[in-house]
């Protein structure tokens, strides 16, 4: 049986989402980011914004997050289904309360969440990974800078859409998964190809959750890389 690895006990505390300084006379412009994400995918993309270099260039207003006992989130065909622990249902909402980042956890079709997003989260871009709700087009054309998803796929795009892209990839007898960066559109996991993680090995005796908790450790630097070309190539909000 493979073992759930410790979660939390030995992860470093993050400091306080306080910008670092920079030592040049017109620092780069602050954005806002929205994450939309839960499990390990949504924790390493919020870990990494937390983090520099990406913590002096981007503030997280807001956080949708699944909560896998709504049957909205679908977590009767998701890796939910598979074993796993409450920490890990809940450890990406710990992590934005921890730092001060508002947390949604109902339906994102709803007009409250619309109003907040819109007005209060307000982002230039929003990040997504492991999130169990459609994303309406009055949700993903909001930020300026973009609204993409991290997804398990093959290294043909699209490839795997849907809820259980690992499952498929292992009944069909692939041997490698990465994970694309796409943009969100209204073709579910179809928008357009942006970037491949480096592969990872597919255990052939795995599942959902097995492969996320071996792939989302290695993505840092490949989160960190696209995120930083995304702000380098837009300029300042106009205020």
């Amino acid at each position: 049986m493979n073992a759930i690895p410790l979660l939390l006990r030995d992860e470093p505390q993050l400091a306080p989402h306080h910008p670092s300084p920079w030592y040049c006379p017109d620092p780069p412009p602050e954005v806002r980011v929205a994450v939309f994400g839960s499990f390990h995918g949504g924790y390493h993309v919020l870990r990494e914004l937390l983090r520099e270099p990406l913590a002096s260039r981007a503030i997280v207003t807001g956080l949708a997050t699944d909560d896998p006992a709504q049957p909205f989130t679908h977590a009767t065909v998701r890796l939910w289904r598979h074993v796993h622990t409450k920490v890990e249902e809940r450890w990406v909402a710990k992590m934005a309360r921890d730092h001060g980042i508002p947390v949604y956890r109902g339906r994102i079709k709803a007009p409250e969440f619309e109003q907040m997003y819109v007005h209060e989260w307000a982002p230039d871009l929003c990040l997504m990974a492991t999130f169990g709700q459609l994303i309406p087009k009055r949700i993903f054309t909001v930020p300026r800078l973009g609204f993409y998803n991290f997804h398990h796929s093959d290294t043909v795009w699209p490839s795997y859409a849907g809820p259980d892209p690992i499952g498929g990839m292992l009944r069909d007898g692939k041997t490698h998964v990465v994970i694309t960066m796409h943009e969100v559109s209204e073709v579910l996991d179809g928008g357009r190809f942006v970037a491949h993680s480096p592969p990872v090995p597919l255990p052939q005796d795995g599942n959902g959750a097995i492969v996320h908790r071996m792939t989302w450790p290695r993505m840092g630097p490949f989160i960190r890389e696209q995120v930083l070309r995304i702000l380098q190539n837009f300029p300042a909000r106009v205020q």
